[in-house]
């Protein structure tokens, strides 16, 4: 009999010691044998570390000395991965709790499916734990908009079925198309790496798909919370970077100018309430638009 598939979990991790003992937990009680967890320490200043040797012995633990960001540190952990040998590669973020049997249905689906190259369980949240986060994507590159998509809600039996692009917040790979994709994009830093690994997973001809019958829980907050001025500046600068990366002449700048648009829009609804706040987010706005046209990538700098 064949032996299953070694699978990396790479899990980055800055501070939030809680939430990363409350996901090791659970990967504790996952049932499928031929995994490791691989922790990526981004420069915590709290005692995450030593909590997690601890209790956790077995974990690898790569530190990279400072905060490399989603992108930086999520490469580390591909790097390692690669270069141990490993078959797939399963990014989770810290604040997630998995079920038992989530990922060997990961991987049984997609040793069965050869043609997706990146898999995505379904994502409920932490609480309320019945409703979903993530069961799908839109994405519509000729305005530079990507968002979760749940309007289908699928029953756990149902086969793996094609999305747009996966979430990083719980992504599996094989280890030789990521090392192939380079991993993520250290420009974007945080936010829209995902979907642009996604892209270019499937300018490589394979597909990206969501598993219903692996399901994990993510504490994440949700879209109705006010946007941290870093966060709005991230969203203004990478969904450029996403559109000229995919997008070329009229196509891009027409992208372009709906971002601008949307982002200028997205800041007045944030301080329609608190008048106070609007230079600060104008500043932030006009920042990543500022930076993205001068090739300035990588962790936001407040104005």
């Amino acid at each position: 009999m064949n032996k299953p598939p070694r699978v990396a979990i790479v899990i980055v991790i800055w501070n939030g010691r809680e939430d990363t003992i409350e996901c090791l937990q659970s990967l504790a009680g996952d049932s499928y044998a031929e995994k490791r967890v691989i922790i990526v320490d981004n420069g915590s200043t709290d005692d995450s570390v030593v909590e997690i040797r601890r209790q956790f012995p077995e974990v690898i633990i790569v530190d990279t000395g400072k905060n490399l960001g989603f992108t930086g540190g999520n490469n580390a952990g591909i790097r390692h991965a690669v270069e141990a040998g490993f078959d797939y590669v399963y990014l989770l973020n810290n604040d997630t709790i998995v079920e038992p049997d989530s990922l060997t249905a990961l991987v049984s689906a997609a040793e069965a499916n050869p043609r997706y190259g990146i898999l995505a369980p379904v994502i409920h949240y932490y609480d309320p734990p019945r409703e979903i986060w993530f069961a799908g994507s839109r994405l519509e590159l000729s305005r530079g908009a990507a968002w979760h998509d749940n309007s289908r809600q699928p029953d756990r039996e149902q086969a793996p079925y094609e999305v747009p692009w996966a979430t990083g917040c719980a992504m599996l790979i094989r280890s030789a198309l990521v090392h192939e994709m380079g991993g993520f994009d250290d420009r974007y830093y945080l936010t829209w790496e995902d979907v642009d690994l996604s892209l270019r997973v499937r300018e490589a001809g394979y597909l990206i798909g969501a598993v219903p019958a692996s399901r994990i829980y993510h504490k994440g907050g949700r879209s109705g919370q006010r946007m941290p001025e870093s966060q709005h500046y991230y969203a203004v600068r990478n969904s450029l970077l996403l559109v000229r990366k995919h997008q070329k002449g009229l196509t891009y700048l027409h992208a372009a100018t709906q971002i601008v648009m949307c982002s200028l829009v997205r800041c007045w609804r944030i301080c329609r309430r608190d008048p106070g706040e609007l230079p600060r987010y104008i500043r932030t706005t006009f920042g990543g638009i500022s930076d993205h046209l001068l090739g300035r990538y990588g962790a936001f700098r407040a104005p």
